[in-house]
């Protein structure tokens, strides 16, 4: 019976608990008992199989010595951290909305108090200074009824981010022609539209109103008309409403790719205004269930794999030192953190996933290879441990790299890999040569679409040692120092009252 121990919390009392994943009827649960507060079980999977491929992938060899006291005050002041580089940055400029959803993850609404203009120009100069390849991403609340929203563009485009922002919003503002107009010519090319699905009643069910299911199609028609305009579909899912609607969303998606360009998936979690509820396990959605929603109506053996797979992958290049530094933002993510994949229509309507077309037998494969990848990794991180420390040792390193270790590697590759989909990219590079077309365009088809499947925590399932490789960074100010921090993303939402940003809760 397998079974894996990791650190949590007391969601009623914050106590730092040793916590258990065990196997229980094909599903993966997590056990913890507090002293005061008794057992407390949640769901972690409805899938041992996918989710025990996906632990093998875990690091064991990380610093130990990251502590909720240390992280509540930034990842500056946590020296055990190694996703210092944030590919993903969010910056919460108002607690304020223009809704009341029932599954506000902040408890959003009309009251508190904007982030004043000055603290979030200095939280930009920051991220300007550490994280200057980021993704920034403006969220709330609602960012656009920010009293200085055009200001906070603005200040953006000065601290010359403008290019990689992206503006997360319900879409009632944006609507408007002239207002998504006025953003659009501020800068902004990239928006996280909440989108959570095609049956109108169901969309009310999950955010309280018609408002934002209506505004949203306005939205997505609006800025279809800026050439450049890239919408991203915020997807929150909620058990028992609208996860069928998923397959629907993304033929909704490929039909619209000239301006919807990925799907960002993500389910409810129990902070905010549900903060503590008596039946987790029944309300609990995991990864897994949304794998197998889209592998099952869609027709694919696999639709995503864990991000941490792309790492795993890529960690002997870089140990090789083949790999720049800009395309290693962070070690590796744990494997817990999210999924990602690629799902297209080909011109008979037939619908196909990238990693079907790229893995042998993923739904046995996927992990296994990434495991075998990930020995290798380990292997060559020993060897240049002990190789690098004079220049004899650095030199039969490099002879090490190249005469063994990457062949090794790309032998590895070559097992994982469909033979047909290399003679599918061959075919496709002389194809577009030929025709002008891009490559991707060739080999994918341009009906195609990236989902992104994002795992937030919230006090139940909340994992510690996912901190170290968190990729999605908040920053903030503190309310005592009234200086810049930087915190982890699974860590904001689950311990907000720790990490809340001078005014924005009023």
């Amino acid at each position: 019976m397998w079974q894996k121990k990791f650190k949590s919390i007391c969601p009623v009392c914050d106590r730092p608990l040793e916590a258990f994943f065990y196997e229980e009827a094909g599903k993966i649960y997590i056990k913890k008992d507090c002293p005061e507060h008794g057992k407390i079980i949640d769901l972690a999977s409805s899938d041992k199989d996918i989710f025990i491929g996906k632990m093998s992938l875990a690091h064991e060899d990380y610093s130990r010595n990251c502590s909720i006291e240390r992280c509540n005050v930034g990842i500056f002041a946590c020296k055990d951290h190694f996703a210092r580089k944030a590919p993903i940055t969010f910056i919460e400029v108002t607690p304020r909305c223009n809704m009341q959803c029932p599954i506000c993850y902040i408890d959003a609404s009309t009251r508190g108090s904007d982030v004043p203009l000055e603290d979030i120009k200095k939280m930009l100069d920051e991220v300007r200074k550490n994280d200057p390849d980021t993704h920034l991403v403006l969220i709330g609340g609602e960012p656009t009824i920010h009293k200085d929203f055009f200001g906070i563009l603005d200040a953006v485009r000065q601290a010359g981010l403008i290019k990689r922002c992206y503006l997360a919003t319900n879409g009632i503002t944006m609507s408007d022609e002239n207002f998504c107009r006025k953003v659009y010519d501020a800068g902004l090319r990239w928006f996280y539209l909440a989108f959570d699905g095609v049956d109108k009643d169901i969309c009310k069910r999950i955010r309280g109103s018609y408002r934002s299911y209506d505004a949203a199609r306005k939205t997505i028609e609006n800025l279809r008309k800026f050439k450049r305009a890239r919408i991203v579909l915020s997807v929150t899912v909620v058990k028992g409403l609208n996860e069928s609607q998923l397959p629907k969303v993304v033929d909704f998606a490929l039909e619209n790719t000239d301006v919807v360009k990925r799907i960002s998936i993500s389910v409810e979690i129990f902070c905010g205004r549900q903060t503590l509820i008596p039946d987790v396990i029944d309300k609990r959605i995991t990864p897994e269930c949304i794998e197998k929603i889209l592998t099952g109506s869609l027709g694919l053996q696999s639709a995503t794999m864990a991000l941490a797979l792309v790492g795993v992958a890529m960690r002997p290049l870089k140990i090789a030192g083949l790999l720049p530094e800009k395309l290693w933002t962070y070690t590796m993510p744990h494997p817990m953190c999210g999924s990602i994949g690629l799902i297209g229509k080909k011109a008979d309507g037939r619908r196909f996933s990238i990693i079907d077309s790229l893995v042998r037998n993923p739904g046995k494969n996927l992990y296994r290879h990434g495991l075998r990848i990930e020995k290798l990794a380990h292997r060559m991180e020993k060897a240049k441990s002990r190789l690098s420390k004079n220049i004899f040792g650095r030199i039969l390193w490099k002879m090490l790299v190249f005469s063994f270790f990457i062949p090794v590697y790309f032998i590895m590759l070559a097992a994982f890999i469909r033979p047909l989909f290399i003679l599918d990219s061959i075919k496709s590079f002389f194809l577009s040569v030929i025709t002008g077309k891009k490559m991707k365009d060739c080999l994918l088809g341009r009906k195609r679409m990236e989902i992104h499947y994002l795992v937030c925590s919230d006090k139940y399932n909340f994992i510690w040692e996912k901190m170290p490789y968190c990729a999605t960074h908040h920053y903030r100010i503190d309310p005592k120092s009234k200086k810049v921090i930087k915190m982890c993303g699974c860590y904001v939402l689950p311990f907000r009252s720790y990490t809340e940003s001078c005014n924005t809760m009023g």
